[in-house]
């Protein structure tokens, strides 16, 4: 509940507690005790006569304005401080004063009557800050004082009536102190300060509660609804896929229509991305759009132009600099418009545009940027060979990348420490130009690893990966392998991508199928067991997926995200498992409707909507999430200039 203003308490000065005291004592019959027996038993009574005071030692202090016991006896506040309410403070509120240590109320008490030590002589009342014999017309006169009791926080309806702290008097009654927009209401646990248009306890008014599974909003009791649902004719629907509340409340598609991503498709056309489409299209066109290295993110926007943002000290944003970015930065000409797809490798980016010519920018040792030198370069270069017969292109993690060709034919470029040139053997050498590669005809797709050593091709209904086997190629071994392995018991492949331990495939009917290490729960099988062999994932109508370094994120066809895995940074999407290293072995739903496309780095996620905006999450040291920011975020954010 928002924080509860407190009202003040004025106090009286020690000598008029003095005089008090010299008259109770002079007119009080009870012992020390402070008991009176009237002949059928002892009777407690307050030995100071008032509800005002307490017994400290053998005097009567006012403890809510004492500075010597404030709040309780011997509590003795700072030489800085006032006793005020009973609690020690810099300065006095609710209309009292300052006299030494004490607040004081200048108009209503004796000791202190217009100022500091200005007492009324004995029998006179302090009125209004004078003193006069009595008080004046609405004025009650309660030890001397003459106070409002209708308003008097301290006297409320009756001398030594005192609200509680957090209250103030409204017409001779303790009311909670509230903000603007919210209502004092007395429940069962006291006076307090309630939001009568969305507390279920107070829905509308004062103690009026919803029942079970309804919430308040607006003052009015409805039916809660999770899960992505929405309220709709006192039902919870899903408007992403519900034929008959498609998009909106009451928005039936009709026959012969499907309801995918919120929109009605034709039974013919029913995946929706970013346009009623059919399932193999919609893989296509998730591919590809956007990508992550290790610390950077790069995207497309609607225009063909290409934007990056995050760390870019090898120049893999592509900008012509080398200064990281925590907002969207524009990559230099000739990539402004025409991009078709990209590509990112672990310190480097690569695009193919839509006349086939093939680009690299960033970390270049081992020739992996493929223009005939081993300089990284900040802005786009030319891939040596490839102006026009490029269809594809797939990271290669730190040493090597490739290009599928128009011919169906792979070619890559950079170091062979562990086959990734695909030469059919391990040459141990640096490429910096491209090499024809042993698949030279049937690849309909290509798939790479921005964060480790493998590479992929969908080549005449199967799936062949070469490069690094330590986390298995997919055939059960653990061995490096320079040529094209077969993948078992994958068919159909329609997109993949890997990381440093783990592959995923998606085939053709929206499986997703993985295999690699799986501590995390990453392989999405439900379970933390790795395997060298492929499984399959319990997501399915899946058109895109992307591996990160232990987690595992997809689109499927209604473009909703789900995530798997490690979460320590938030890379899921969710709050689920941050900052904590436990296995996440469900499936987590980090976007509900309209994206894509998506790409993982090292440890953040980003999407690519169906709007041409971007959203990501995750780890942020870098500013790869590309919100303006280096803050890690557990919650998908948008992209600032993209």
């Amino acid at each position: 509940m928002r924080q509860q203003q407190v009202s003040v308490r004025a106090s009286f000065a020690v000598a008029f507690v003095a005089l008090v005291v010299a008259l109770l004592a002079a007119s009080c019959s009870a012992g020390p005790g402070g008991t009176s027996d009237g002949g059928t038993g002892d009777v407690t009574t307050n030995p100071c006569g008032s509800s005002n005071y307490t017994m400290c030692g053998s005097t009567c202090v006012d403890t809510q304005g004492d500075y010597q016991n404030c709040g309780t006896c011997g509590k003795v506040c700072g030489s800085s401080d006032v006793c005020s309410h009973g609690t020690c403070a810099v300065v006095c509120g609710g209309g009292s004063s300052r006299c030494g240590g004490n607040c004081v109320d200048f108009k209503s008490d004796p000791a202190n009557c217009g100022g500091c030590s200005m007492a009324c002589t004995s029998g006179q009342v302090c009125n209004n800050g004078a003193c006069a014999l009595t008080c004046q017309q609405g004025l009650t006169d309660c030890n001397g004082g003459c106070v409002d009791v209708t308003s008097d926080d301290f006297n409320c309806g009756s001398c030594g009536n005192g609200c509680a702290n957090g209250q103030q008097c409204v017409n001779s009654a303790c009311q909670a102190t509230c903000q603007a927009g919210w209502s004092s209401c007395t429940t069962d646990a006291g006076t307090t300060c309630v939001d009568t248009s969305v507390d279920p306890s107070n829905c509308g008014t004062c103690n009026h509660a919803c029942t079970n599974g309804y919430f308040c909003s607006n003052g009015t009791c409805g039916l809660n609804c999770a899960g992505g649902t929405s309220l709709c004719n006192n039902e919870c629907v899903d408007e992403s896929i519900d034929p008959g509340n498609c998009g909106a409340c009451n928005n039936a598609c009709g026959t012969g229509k499907t309801c995918s991503g919120a929109h009605c498709c034709a039974d013919a056309t029913p995946y929706y991305c970013g346009g009623c489409n059919t399932f193999a299209n919609c893989v296509a066109k998730s591919g590809g759009g956007i990508v992550a290295g290790e610390e950077h993110t790069c995207a497309i926007n609607p225009s063909g132009a290409v934007y990056c943002w995050g760390y870019n000290a090898f120049g893999q944003l592509g900008n012509g600099g080398t200064i990281t970015e925590e907002s969207a930065t524009a990559v230099g000409s000739p990539l402004t418009s025409g991009v078709a797809t990209l590509a990112a490798a672990e310190y480097g980016t690569c695009a193919v545009t839509i006349g086939g010519a093939a680009y690299c920018w960033g970390y270049n040792p081992y020739g992996q940027l493929g223009n005939s030198t081993f300089t990284s370069e900040y802005s786009p270069a030319a891939v040596t060979g490839i102006s026009s017969t490029a269809a594809g292109v797939a990271g290669g993690g730190y040493y090597a990348n490739c290009v599928l060709l128009k011919s169906g034919a792979v070619t890559c470029f950079g170091a062979d420490y562990e086959g990734q040139i695909c030469l059919g053997s391990i040459t141990s050498t640096t490429y910096d130009t491209p090499q024809t590669s042993q698949i030279t005809s049937g690849a309909s797709a290509i798939a790479g690893s921005s964060l480790g050593y493998i590479n992929c091709a969908a080549v005449s209904g199967s799936l062949k990966c070469w490069g690094y086997g330590p986390y298995s190629l997919g055939d059960g071994t653990t061995t490096n392998s320079g040529s094209p392995i077969t993948v078992k018991n994958v068919t159909s492949p329609v997109a993949a991508n890997s990381s440093y331990y783990h592959t995923c495939v998606v085939t053709t009917g929206g499986a997703l199928q993985c295999w690699g290490w799986n501590v995390y729960g990453e392989l999405g099988d439900g379970t933390t067991t790795s395997s060298y062999t492929v499984v399959t994932s319990s997501l399915t109508g899946v058109i895109a997926v992307a591996t990160g370094y232990y987690h595992t994120c997809a689109v499927t066809t209604g473009g909703a995200v789900y995530c798997i895995g490690y979460n320590y940074y938030g890379q899921l999407g969710t709050s689920v498992n941050v900052g904590t290293s436990t296995a996440t072995t469900t499936w987590q739903e980090a976007i509900s409707s309209g994206a894509v496309g998506i790409a993982a780095g090292d440890e953040h996620t980003c999407a690519l909507m169906a709007t041409g905006h971007a959203y990501c999450w995750g780890w942020n040291s870098e500013g790869q999430l590309g919100n303006g920011s280096t803050t890690n975020s557990s919650t998908p954010v948008l992209v600032s200039g993209f």
